[in-house]
């Protein structure tokens, strides 16, 4: 991910939407649409032709169902592109054995700015719709990754994003992140909220792991972005996912910003 400079918004020219054509990539290509309608993006809707699951030896049967996988797909992304209005769609079937990689590789060849997966929970919200392929884009992309849930509601055009938790470690590999938080942040007159979370074995001394979280959380806000924000610095406490939701709930958040770890 790039280092956005705070001095100019963030854009997004090029936003790749990754779908299964399922309930979760519906709500997904909403938001995909959402943004792109707000940057005057050009969409690109793509969809992964697995061979791993379609080809399990290369006889005349498994070339005729994959045959009509490519043709299926091919279709579904045609009407998919048709529902969408007032944004260039462009539209694109991979074909491959790995399709995060695939993904991945696409948005690298067409300069994509972001890319948009629907999730969905699965053995106890551990797996992602299209298998592990989500939380992988997620780990290798150079790009930010949208990821839009199973329970979230379709969204107002064109999207904006009024209240932003960004939750970090503290870590130097997700501080990229806040300047994505940040610079969404402005773009769309936002109120932010940089979070950390303190969890139960990280200190007996909670009064000054406090003081010190809230003192590294200020030290990533630069100070140009108090002439348009006054972001506000949180410590929670307990399991990380928890409170990071709790927080969200509470603050009636509609985005989630974290840095991901390789």
């Amino acid at each position: 991910m790039k280092t956005i400079d705070l001095q100019t918004q963030v854009t997004f020219e090029r936003i790749m939407l990754a779908t299964d054509f399922s309930p979760a990539a519906k709500v997904a290509q909403a938001y995909a649409v959402g943004l792109a309608l707000h940057d005057s993006s050009t969409l690109e809707v793509a969809t992964v032709v697995d061979l791993s699951l379609t080809l399990p030896s290369m006889d005349v049967i498994s070339e005729s169902a994959l045959e009509a996988l490519r043709h299926s797909s091919e279709e579904g992304l045609r009407r998919l592109a048709e529902r969408i209005s007032g944004v260039r769609v462009t539209r694109k079937v991979i074909e491959g054995f790995l399709p995060a990689s695939l993904l991945v590789d696409e948005a690298v060849n067409t300069n994509a700015d972001l890319i948009v997966l629907g999730t969905t929970s699965k053995h106890g919200l551990k797996k992602f719709v299209l298998g592990s392929t989500a939380e992988e884009v997620i780990r290798t992309a150079p790009c930010p990754v949208l990821t839009v849930g199973p329970h979230v509601p379709l969204p107002n055009f064109p999207v904006f994003f009024q209240r932003i938790v960004y939750a970090t470690d503290l870590s130097s590999q997700t501080a990229k992140a806040t300047d994505l938080a940040l610079s969404l942040g402005q773009t769309s007159g936002a109120k932010v909220y940089l979070c950390h979370v303190i969890t139960e074995d990280e200190t007996s001394n909670q009064g000054d792991c406090e003081a010190r979280s809230i003192a590294s959380l200020k030290a990533l806000i630069p100070e140009s972005v108090h002439d348009w924000c006054d972001p506000e610095c949180i410590v929670e406490h307990g399991k990380s996912s928890e409170a990071i939701l709790a927080l969200a709930k509470r603050v009636n958040a509609d985005l989630i910003v974290l840095g991901a770890r390789k």
